[in-house]
Protein backbone atom coordinates (compact mmCIF):
# COMPACT_ATOMS: atom_id res chain seq x y z
CA UNK A 1 0.00 0.00 0.00
CA UNK A 2 0.81 3.55 -0.34
CA UNK A 3 2.93 4.90 3.03
CA UNK A 4 0.33 6.98 4.55
CA UNK A 5 -0.96 7.71 8.84
CA UNK A 6 -3.71 4.71 8.15
CA UNK A 7 -5.00 1.57 6.61
CA UNK A 8 -7.50 0.91 4.98
CA UNK A 9 -9.45 -1.33 7.75
CA UNK A 10 -8.90 1.14 10.46
CA UNK A 11 -11.03 3.32 7.86
CA UNK A 12 -13.74 0.81 7.79
CA UNK A 13 -14.09 0.26 11.29
CA UNK A 14 -13.99 3.61 12.21
CA UNK A 15 -16.81 4.64 9.51
CA UNK A 16 -18.83 2.35 11.80
CA UNK A 17 -19.24 4.98 14.55
CA UNK A 18 -20.66 7.76 12.16
CA UNK A 19 -23.07 5.48 11.30
CA UNK A 20 -21.57 4.86 7.52
CA UNK A 21 -21.16 1.62 6.17
CA UNK A 22 -17.71 0.58 3.78
CA UNK A 23 -16.52 -2.94 2.98
CA UNK A 24 -12.91 -3.40 3.00
CA UNK A 25 -11.17 -5.13 0.19
CA UNK A 26 -7.90 -6.06 2.22
CA UNK A 27 -8.52 -9.84 1.72
CA UNK A 28 -8.75 -9.79 -2.32
CA UNK A 29 -5.63 -7.05 -2.06
CA UNK A 30 -3.89 -9.92 -0.57
CA UNK A 31 -4.08 -12.21 -2.56
CA UNK A 32 -2.96 -10.58 -5.57
CA UNK A 33 0.43 -12.34 -6.49
CA UNK A 34 2.86 -8.66 -7.13
CA UNK A 35 5.86 -11.29 -8.72
CA UNK A 36 3.66 -12.99 -10.46
CA UNK A 37 1.60 -10.14 -12.19
CA UNK A 38 4.99 -8.39 -12.91
CA UNK A 39 5.82 -11.55 -15.04
CA UNK A 40 2.49 -11.24 -17.40
CA UNK A 41 2.98 -7.07 -17.35
CA UNK A 42 6.53 -7.62 -18.92
CA UNK A 43 5.18 -10.74 -21.37
CA UNK A 44 2.49 -8.08 -22.48
CA UNK A 45 5.01 -5.04 -23.25
CA UNK A 46 7.51 -7.64 -25.15
CA UNK A 47 4.19 -8.77 -27.16
CA UNK A 48 3.29 -4.65 -27.78
CA UNK A 49 6.93 -4.23 -28.77
CA UNK A 50 7.50 -1.71 -25.91
CA UNK A 51 5.08 0.91 -24.19
CA UNK A 52 2.35 2.32 -26.22
CA UNK A 53 2.77 6.34 -26.00
CA UNK A 54 -0.38 8.30 -25.53
CA UNK A 55 -1.30 10.69 -28.29
CA UNK A 56 -2.33 13.49 -25.88
CA UNK A 57 -1.00 12.44 -21.81
CA UNK A 58 -4.41 14.64 -21.07
CA UNK A 59 -6.69 12.17 -22.67
CA UNK A 60 -6.43 9.46 -20.41
CA UNK A 61 -5.00 8.76 -16.75
CA UNK A 62 -6.35 5.50 -15.33
CA UNK A 63 -9.20 2.95 -16.76
CA UNK A 64 -9.94 -0.09 -17.28
CA UNK A 65 -11.46 -2.92 -19.73
CA UNK A 66 -13.74 -6.33 -18.60
CA UNK A 67 -13.38 -8.98 -21.25
CA UNK A 68 -15.17 -11.84 -21.22
CA UNK A 69 -13.87 -15.55 -22.24
CA UNK A 70 -15.38 -17.50 -25.33
CA UNK A 71 -14.18 -20.96 -26.11
CA UNK A 72 -15.06 -23.59 -28.83
CA UNK A 73 -13.33 -26.45 -30.24
CA UNK A 74 -10.35 -26.11 -27.95
CA UNK A 75 -10.43 -21.85 -29.61
CA UNK A 76 -10.12 -19.51 -26.79
CA UNK A 77 -11.23 -15.57 -27.41
CA UNK A 78 -12.11 -12.56 -25.36
CA UNK A 79 -14.90 -10.59 -25.99
CA UNK A 80 -14.73 -6.94 -24.44
CA UNK A 81 -18.37 -6.12 -22.56
CA UNK A 82 -17.34 -2.50 -21.33
CA UNK A 83 -14.46 0.16 -20.56
CA UNK A 84 -14.58 2.73 -17.09
CA UNK A 85 -12.60 5.79 -17.46
CA UNK A 86 -11.94 8.24 -14.16
CA UNK A 87 -14.17 6.93 -11.98
CA UNK A 88 -13.52 2.94 -12.07
CA UNK A 89 -13.37 1.86 -8.09
CA UNK A 90 -11.60 -1.02 -6.90
CA UNK A 91 -8.76 0.46 -6.59
CA UNK A 92 -7.79 -0.78 -3.25
CA UNK A 93 -8.03 -4.73 -4.47
CA UNK A 94 -5.14 -4.30 -6.66
CA UNK A 95 -1.30 -5.51 -5.52
CA UNK A 96 0.13 -2.46 -3.30
CA UNK A 97 2.53 -1.16 -6.24
CA UNK A 98 -0.67 -1.07 -8.69
CA UNK A 99 -2.87 1.00 -6.06
CA UNK A 100 0.60 3.63 -5.94
CA UNK A 101 1.04 3.27 -9.83
CA UNK A 102 -2.69 4.34 -10.00
CA UNK A 103 -2.53 7.68 -7.11
CA UNK A 104 0.52 8.63 -8.93
CA UNK A 105 -1.20 9.05 -11.94
CA UNK A 106 -3.90 10.85 -10.47
CA UNK A 107 -1.21 13.36 -8.90
CA UNK A 108 0.11 13.88 -12.50
CA UNK A 109 -2.44 15.07 -14.16
CA UNK A 110 -2.84 17.52 -11.06
CA UNK A 111 0.91 18.64 -11.64
CA UNK A 112 0.00 19.61 -15.33
CA UNK A 113 -3.59 21.88 -14.44
CA UNK A 114 -2.78 25.11 -15.15
CA UNK A 115 -4.10 26.85 -11.70
CA UNK A 116 -5.80 30.42 -10.83
CA UNK A 117 -3.23 32.98 -9.30
CA UNK A 118 -4.08 32.21 -5.39
CA UNK A 119 -4.47 28.10 -5.44
CA UNK A 120 -5.18 24.80 -7.11
CA UNK A 121 -8.75 23.29 -6.35
CA UNK A 122 -9.42 20.16 -7.00
CA UNK A 123 -13.01 17.46 -6.40
CA UNK A 124 -12.59 14.05 -6.08
CA UNK A 125 -16.14 12.82 -6.49
CA UNK A 126 -17.64 10.07 -5.29
CA UNK A 127 -21.02 7.73 -5.75
CA UNK A 128 -23.96 8.22 -3.17
CA UNK A 129 -23.51 5.90 -0.81
CA UNK A 130 -20.00 4.63 -1.77
CA UNK A 131 -19.04 1.25 0.03
CA UNK A 132 -15.81 1.84 -1.26
CA UNK A 133 -15.77 5.66 -0.18
CA UNK A 134 -12.50 4.38 1.61
CA UNK A 135 -10.43 4.82 -1.54
CA UNK A 136 -11.05 8.20 -2.06
CA UNK A 137 -10.35 9.43 1.67
CA UNK A 138 -6.80 7.06 0.98
CA UNK A 139 -6.26 9.13 -2.61
CA UNK A 140 -6.55 12.45 -1.24
CA UNK A 141 -4.47 11.22 1.81
CA UNK A 142 -1.84 9.96 -0.50
CA UNK A 143 -1.89 13.59 -2.35
CA UNK A 144 -2.04 15.09 0.85
CA UNK A 145 0.93 13.44 2.04
CA UNK A 146 3.35 14.29 -1.37
CA UNK A 147 2.20 17.85 -1.79
CA UNK A 148 3.12 18.46 2.06
CA UNK A 149 6.52 17.09 1.15
CA UNK A 150 7.28 19.05 -1.72
CA UNK A 151 6.70 22.24 0.67
CA UNK A 152 2.79 23.42 -0.26
CA UNK A 153 0.00 23.72 1.75
CA UNK A 154 -3.14 21.37 1.60
CA UNK A 155 -6.48 21.51 2.94
CA UNK A 156 -9.16 18.68 2.95
CA UNK A 157 -12.38 19.62 2.38
CA UNK A 158 -16.37 18.70 1.75
CA UNK A 159 -19.60 20.27 0.04
CA UNK A 160 -21.19 20.72 3.46
CA UNK A 161 -17.90 23.05 5.20
CA UNK A 162 -16.32 24.22 2.24
CA UNK A 163 -16.97 28.49 1.65
CA UNK A 164 -15.12 29.86 -0.02
CA UNK A 165 -14.92 33.32 2.57
CA UNK A 166 -14.00 30.66 5.55
CA UNK A 167 -11.30 29.01 3.62
CA UNK A 168 -7.91 29.38 5.16
CA UNK A 169 -5.07 30.06 2.54
CA UNK A 170 -3.95 26.77 1.17
CA UNK A 171 -1.60 26.01 -2.15
CA UNK A 172 -3.63 23.28 -2.96
CA UNK A 173 -7.62 22.29 -1.30
CA UNK A 174 -9.35 19.09 -1.63
CA UNK A 175 -12.78 18.64 -2.14
CA UNK A 176 -14.24 15.49 -1.63
CA UNK A 177 -18.19 15.41 -2.39
CA UNK A 178 -20.83 12.73 -3.75
CA UNK A 179 -21.76 13.91 -7.14
CA UNK A 180 -25.43 14.60 -5.89
CA UNK A 181 -24.01 17.13 -3.18
CA UNK A 182 -21.58 18.46 -5.81
CA UNK A 183 -24.13 19.37 -8.06
CA UNK A 184 -26.30 21.46 -6.28
CA UNK A 185 -22.88 24.09 -6.18
CA UNK A 186 -21.05 23.67 -9.73
CA UNK A 187 -21.91 26.29 -12.08
CA UNK A 188 -19.13 27.36 -15.37
CA UNK A 189 -17.79 30.45 -15.85
CA UNK A 190 -14.56 31.53 -18.01
CA UNK A 191 -14.35 27.91 -19.52
CA UNK A 192 -13.82 26.70 -15.77
CA UNK A 193 -16.16 24.64 -13.57
CA UNK A 194 -16.78 26.23 -10.33
CA UNK A 195 -18.02 24.81 -6.80
CA UNK A 196 -19.66 27.82 -4.50
CA UNK A 197 -18.02 30.40 -7.47
CA UNK A 198 -14.27 29.08 -6.92
CA UNK A 199 -12.49 28.51 -9.98
CA UNK A 200 -12.11 24.31 -9.84
CA UNK A 201 -8.86 23.56 -11.79
CA UNK A 202 -9.38 19.64 -11.58
CA UNK A 203 -11.96 16.94 -11.50
CA UNK A 204 -10.91 13.18 -10.11
CA UNK A 205 -14.37 11.16 -11.33
CA UNK A 206 -15.90 11.88 -14.79
CA UNK A 207 -18.86 11.06 -13.56
CA UNK A 208 -19.20 14.57 -12.26
CA UNK A 209 -18.66 15.95 -15.93
CA UNK A 210 -21.42 13.40 -16.96
CA UNK A 211 -24.13 14.80 -15.07
CA UNK A 212 -23.29 18.92 -15.63
CA UNK A 213 -24.96 19.06 -19.13
CA UNK A 214 -23.26 22.32 -20.44
CA UNK A 215 -19.70 20.91 -19.44
CA UNK A 216 -20.52 17.28 -20.95
CA UNK A 217 -21.72 19.22 -24.36
CA UNK A 218 -18.61 21.62 -24.71
CA UNK A 219 -16.26 18.05 -24.15
CA UNK A 220 -17.68 16.27 -26.79
CA UNK A 221 -17.76 19.15 -29.27
CA UNK A 222 -13.92 20.22 -28.02
CA UNK A 223 -12.63 18.80 -25.01
CA UNK A 224 -9.84 21.39 -24.95
CA UNK A 225 -12.30 24.53 -24.54
CA UNK A 226 -12.84 23.38 -20.85
CA UNK A 227 -9.80 24.43 -18.95
CA UNK A 228 -10.70 22.24 -15.90
CA UNK A 229 -8.69 19.19 -16.40
CA UNK A 230 -11.38 16.17 -16.20
CA UNK A 231 -9.79 12.54 -15.38
CA UNK A 232 -10.62 11.49 -18.03
CA UNK A 233 -12.02 13.64 -21.11
CA UNK A 234 -12.67 10.28 -22.87
CA UNK A 235 -15.76 9.48 -20.91
CA UNK A 236 -18.31 9.95 -23.75
CA UNK A 237 -16.94 7.45 -25.52
CA UNK A 238 -16.33 4.91 -21.77
CA UNK A 239 -19.38 5.81 -20.51
CA UNK A 240 -21.56 4.47 -23.41
CA UNK A 241 -21.03 0.78 -24.71
CA UNK A 242 -21.56 1.70 -27.76
CA UNK A 243 -18.95 4.00 -28.30
CA UNK A 244 -17.10 1.57 -26.43
CA UNK A 245 -17.83 -1.29 -29.51
CA UNK A 246 -17.59 1.62 -31.67
CA UNK A 247 -13.76 1.88 -31.03
CA UNK A 248 -13.48 -1.96 -31.16
CA UNK A 249 -14.72 -2.13 -34.78
CA UNK A 250 -12.68 0.79 -35.83
CA UNK A 251 -9.07 -0.56 -34.55
CA UNK A 252 -10.22 -4.59 -34.73
CA UNK A 253 -7.31 -5.31 -37.47
CA UNK A 254 -4.90 -4.46 -33.88
CA UNK A 255 -6.98 -6.06 -31.71
CA UNK A 256 -7.47 -9.57 -33.26
CA UNK A 257 -3.83 -10.72 -32.58
CA UNK A 258 -5.10 -10.86 -29.21
CA UNK A 259 -7.59 -12.82 -29.82
CA UNK A 260 -10.52 -10.34 -29.68
CA UNK A 261 -13.88 -11.15 -31.06
CA UNK A 262 -16.80 -9.00 -32.07
CA UNK A 263 -19.88 -8.76 -31.48
CA UNK A 264 -23.17 -7.79 -33.26
CA UNK A 265 -24.45 -4.29 -31.64
CA UNK A 266 -26.77 -1.44 -32.58
CA UNK A 267 -27.63 1.55 -30.08
CA UNK A 268 -31.42 3.45 -29.47
CA UNK A 269 -31.53 6.65 -28.73
CA UNK A 270 -35.14 6.70 -27.35
CA UNK A 271 -37.91 4.44 -26.03
CA UNK A 272 -39.51 3.84 -29.15
CA UNK A 273 -35.93 3.49 -30.65
CA UNK A 274 -35.56 0.27 -28.59
CA UNK A 275 -38.96 -0.70 -28.93
CA UNK A 276 -38.33 -1.40 -32.36
CA UNK A 277 -34.98 -2.99 -32.09
CA UNK A 278 -36.62 -5.08 -29.29
CA UNK A 279 -39.26 -6.22 -31.40
CA UNK A 280 -37.01 -7.29 -34.06
CA UNK A 281 -34.98 -9.21 -32.06
CA UNK A 282 -37.89 -11.18 -30.94
CA UNK A 283 -39.64 -11.94 -34.17
CA UNK A 284 -36.41 -12.98 -36.36
CA UNK A 285 -33.09 -13.49 -34.12
CA UNK A 286 -32.35 -16.91 -32.57
CA UNK A 287 -29.74 -15.61 -30.23
CA UNK A 288 -30.15 -13.76 -26.90
CA UNK A 289 -28.88 -9.91 -26.90
CA UNK A 290 -28.33 -7.59 -23.92
CA UNK A 291 -29.84 -4.26 -23.21
CA UNK A 292 -27.30 -1.99 -21.66
CA UNK A 293 -27.71 1.73 -20.72
CA UNK A 294 -25.88 4.69 -21.06
CA UNK A 295 -23.66 5.62 -17.66
CA UNK A 296 -24.69 2.40 -15.94
CA UNK A 297 -22.84 1.50 -13.21
CA UNK A 298 -22.95 -2.40 -11.13
CA UNK A 299 -25.21 -3.80 -13.74
CA UNK A 300 -27.57 -1.64 -13.15
CA UNK A 301 -30.30 -1.75 -16.46
CA UNK A 302 -28.82 -4.60 -17.78
CA UNK A 303 -31.36 -7.17 -19.14
CA UNK A 304 -31.13 -9.64 -21.87
CA UNK A 305 -33.97 -10.23 -25.01
CA UNK A 306 -34.34 -13.75 -25.98
CA UNK A 307 -36.11 -14.53 -28.74
CA UNK A 308 -38.16 -16.88 -26.55
CA UNK A 309 -39.96 -13.69 -25.16
CA UNK A 310 -43.39 -12.88 -26.19
CA UNK A 311 -43.31 -9.15 -27.43
CA UNK A 312 -45.08 -7.73 -24.59
CA UNK A 313 -42.47 -9.62 -22.42
CA UNK A 314 -39.53 -7.68 -24.48
CA UNK A 315 -41.41 -4.58 -23.32
CA UNK A 316 -41.87 -5.33 -19.67
CA UNK A 317 -37.73 -6.33 -19.68
CA UNK A 318 -37.50 -2.75 -21.81
CA UNK A 319 -39.34 -0.65 -18.91
CA UNK A 320 -38.08 -2.90 -15.81
CA UNK A 321 -34.29 -2.06 -17.64
CA UNK A 322 -35.32 1.75 -17.27
CA UNK A 323 -37.10 1.65 -14.11
CA UNK A 324 -33.82 0.21 -12.61
CA UNK A 325 -32.21 2.93 -13.84
CA UNK A 326 -34.00 5.56 -12.47
CA UNK A 327 -34.20 3.44 -8.96
CA UNK A 328 -30.20 3.92 -8.77
CA UNK A 329 -29.78 7.18 -10.63
CA UNK A 330 -31.74 10.77 -10.23
CA UNK A 331 -33.92 11.92 -12.91
CA UNK A 332 -30.86 14.45 -14.00
CA UNK A 333 -29.47 11.09 -15.56
CA UNK A 334 -30.83 9.55 -18.81
CA UNK A 335 -30.44 5.82 -19.54
CA UNK A 336 -30.11 6.60 -23.42
CA UNK A 337 -28.78 6.01 -25.67
CA UNK A 338 -29.36 2.14 -25.15
CA UNK A 339 -26.25 -0.24 -26.61
CA UNK A 340 -28.06 -3.90 -27.45
CA UNK A 341 -25.52 -6.20 -27.57
CA UNK A 342 -25.28 -9.98 -28.84
CA UNK A 343 -24.65 -12.35 -25.99
CA UNK A 344 -21.50 -13.85 -25.66
CA UNK A 345 -21.31 -17.26 -26.00
CA UNK A 346 -19.35 -17.27 -22.80
CA UNK A 347 -17.15 -19.93 -20.72
CA UNK A 348 -18.24 -21.32 -17.29
CA UNK A 349 -15.80 -21.51 -14.44
CA UNK A 350 -16.49 -23.96 -11.46
CA UNK A 351 -17.33 -21.95 -8.62
CA UNK A 352 -18.59 -22.77 -4.89
CA UNK A 353 -19.47 -26.64 -6.60
CA UNK A 354 -21.47 -24.78 -9.54
CA UNK A 355 -20.68 -23.90 -13.15
CA UNK A 356 -20.27 -19.70 -13.50
CA UNK A 357 -20.12 -16.84 -15.77
CA UNK A 358 -17.26 -14.88 -15.16
CA UNK A 359 -15.51 -11.80 -16.40
CA UNK A 360 -11.91 -10.35 -16.07
CA UNK A 361 -11.34 -6.62 -15.36
CA UNK A 362 -7.73 -5.51 -16.45
CA UNK A 363 -6.50 -1.86 -14.67
CA UNK A 364 -4.39 0.40 -16.86
CA UNK A 365 -2.92 3.52 -16.35
CA UNK A 366 -0.75 6.00 -17.37
CA UNK A 367 3.17 6.28 -16.89
CA UNK A 368 6.07 7.93 -18.13
CA UNK A 369 3.32 9.43 -20.81
CA UNK A 370 2.52 5.55 -21.90
CA UNK A 371 -0.27 2.96 -21.41
CA UNK A 372 0.92 0.43 -18.75
CA UNK A 373 -1.47 -2.49 -18.07
CA UNK A 374 -1.58 -3.25 -14.23
CA UNK A 375 -3.49 -5.86 -12.49
CA UNK A 376 -6.95 -6.78 -11.86
CA UNK A 377 -9.25 -9.51 -10.98
CA UNK A 378 -11.81 -11.51 -12.19
CA UNK A 379 -15.36 -11.43 -11.20
CA UNK A 380 -17.85 -14.36 -10.70
CA UNK A 381 -21.58 -14.56 -11.05
CA UNK A 382 -23.77 -14.80 -7.99
CA UNK A 383 -26.11 -17.83 -8.69
CA UNK A 384 -24.66 -20.81 -10.98
CA UNK A 385 -25.77 -20.85 -14.41
CA UNK A 386 -28.95 -22.88 -15.56
CA UNK A 387 -29.30 -20.87 -19.12
CA UNK A 388 -32.76 -18.84 -17.87
CA UNK A 389 -31.51 -15.39 -18.55
CA UNK A 390 -31.77 -14.69 -14.64
CA UNK A 391 -29.67 -11.76 -14.36
CA UNK A 392 -27.53 -13.10 -11.24
CA UNK A 393 -26.49 -15.53 -13.61
CA UNK A 394 -24.75 -13.64 -16.05
CA UNK A 395 -24.56 -10.09 -14.89
CA UNK A 396 -21.39 -10.37 -12.43
CA UNK A 397 -20.74 -6.73 -10.98
CA UNK A 398 -19.25 -7.07 -7.40
CA UNK A 399 -21.01 -4.28 -6.26
CA UNK A 400 -24.57 -4.80 -8.13
CA UNK A 401 -26.34 -6.44 -5.54
CA UNK A 402 -26.53 -4.16 -2.26
CA UNK A 403 -22.61 -3.87 -1.15
CA UNK A 404 -19.23 -4.94 -2.46
CA UNK A 405 -19.18 -9.13 -2.55
CA UNK A 406 -15.62 -9.70 -2.72
CA UNK A 407 -15.88 -13.21 -2.07
CA UNK A 408 -16.79 -13.64 -5.85
CA UNK A 409 -13.43 -11.86 -7.16
CA UNK A 410 -10.51 -14.16 -7.94
CA UNK A 411 -7.17 -12.48 -7.34
CA UNK A 412 -4.79 -12.60 -10.06
CA UNK A 413 -1.97 -15.38 -9.09
CA UNK A 414 -1.52 -18.91 -10.54
CA UNK A 415 -4.05 -20.45 -8.80
CA UNK A 416 -6.63 -17.64 -9.80
CA UNK A 417 -6.08 -18.26 -13.42
CA UNK A 418 -6.53 -21.90 -12.71
CA UNK A 419 -9.94 -20.93 -11.14
CA UNK A 420 -10.65 -18.95 -14.73
CA UNK A 421 -9.63 -21.37 -17.00
CA UNK A 422 -7.24 -19.36 -18.53
CA UNK A 423 -3.08 -18.69 -19.14
CA UNK A 424 -0.83 -16.59 -18.61
CA UNK A 425 -0.65 -16.16 -22.23
CA UNK A 426 -4.40 -15.66 -22.42
CA UNK A 427 -3.74 -13.08 -19.45
CA UNK A 428 -1.23 -11.20 -21.42
CA UNK A 429 -3.26 -10.90 -24.26
CA UNK A 430 -5.68 -9.14 -22.15
CA UNK A 431 -3.20 -7.25 -20.80
CA UNK A 432 -2.42 -5.77 -24.66
CA UNK A 433 -5.86 -5.40 -25.61
CA UNK A 434 -7.04 -3.30 -22.95
CA UNK A 435 -3.90 -0.90 -23.55
CA UNK A 436 -4.32 -0.71 -27.60
CA UNK A 437 -8.19 -0.22 -26.73
CA UNK A 438 -7.39 2.85 -24.88
CA UNK A 439 -4.99 3.87 -28.17
CA UNK A 440 -7.48 3.15 -30.12
CA UNK A 441 -9.97 5.68 -27.97
CA UNK A 442 -7.75 8.94 -27.62
CA UNK A 443 -6.09 8.56 -31.18
CA UNK A 444 -9.65 8.76 -32.71
CA UNK A 445 -11.57 10.40 -29.59
CA UNK A 446 -12.97 13.01 -31.68
CA UNK A 447 -14.16 10.54 -34.61
CA UNK A 448 -15.74 8.32 -32.24
CA UNK A 449 -17.64 11.06 -30.18
CA UNK A 450 -18.76 12.50 -33.66
CA UNK A 451 -19.88 9.37 -34.78
CA UNK A 452 -23.61 9.86 -36.33
CA UNK A 453 -24.32 6.72 -38.93
CA UNK A 454 -25.66 4.27 -36.23
CA UNK A 455 -28.39 3.35 -38.93
CA UNK A 456 -25.90 1.32 -40.59
CA UNK A 457 -25.03 -0.81 -37.28
CA UNK A 458 -28.74 -1.15 -37.09
CA UNK A 459 -29.20 -1.85 -40.88
CA UNK A 460 -26.30 -4.73 -40.59
CA UNK A 461 -28.44 -6.80 -37.55
CA UNK A 462 -31.71 -6.35 -39.04
CA UNK A 463 -30.34 -7.64 -42.47
CA UNK A 464 -28.65 -10.53 -40.38
CA UNK A 465 -32.00 -11.05 -38.51
CA UNK A 466 -34.02 -11.14 -41.63
CA UNK A 467 -31.60 -13.04 -43.64
CA UNK A 468 -31.64 -15.96 -40.59
CA UNK A 469 -35.34 -15.61 -40.70
CA UNK A 470 -35.53 -16.78 -44.54
CA UNK A 471 -32.98 -19.12 -44.21
CA UNK A 472 -35.40 -20.90 -41.32
CA UNK A 473 -38.14 -20.81 -43.75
Amino acid sequence: MPKINFDEDSLVYIATYFNKKMVSVAPLRNRQDSKFLKKIRKKAIEKLGGPLKICNDKLFYFGCVDFMVTEENGNRKFVILETNGGSSRGILSLAPGDIESIFTAYKNAIDKSAKDEERKVVIIGTVPNDYLFQEKIMLAEFLKERYEIEGYSVGIYNSFNFETKNIPRHDIIFIIANYNNLLDFLSYKNDHITFKGQQVDVVIGDGIARRFQIISAYIKHDWTRVKTLVVNPIYHITDDKGNTYLAINEGYERLKPYKIQKLKFAKAFDPFHLEHIIEELIKNSEKNYILKPFGGSGGVGIQPISPKFSEERGLEIMERSISEFYQKFDARRSPFPYTIQEMADFALTDFNNSRRTFDIRIYVVQKDGCFYPLGGEGRVARLPYSGTLKKEEFVVNLSGFDGIDIDRAIAFNEEGLNTLGINEEDLSDMFCAACILFDIITENHNNLVKFSDWDSFLSDIITILHNEDQEKQ
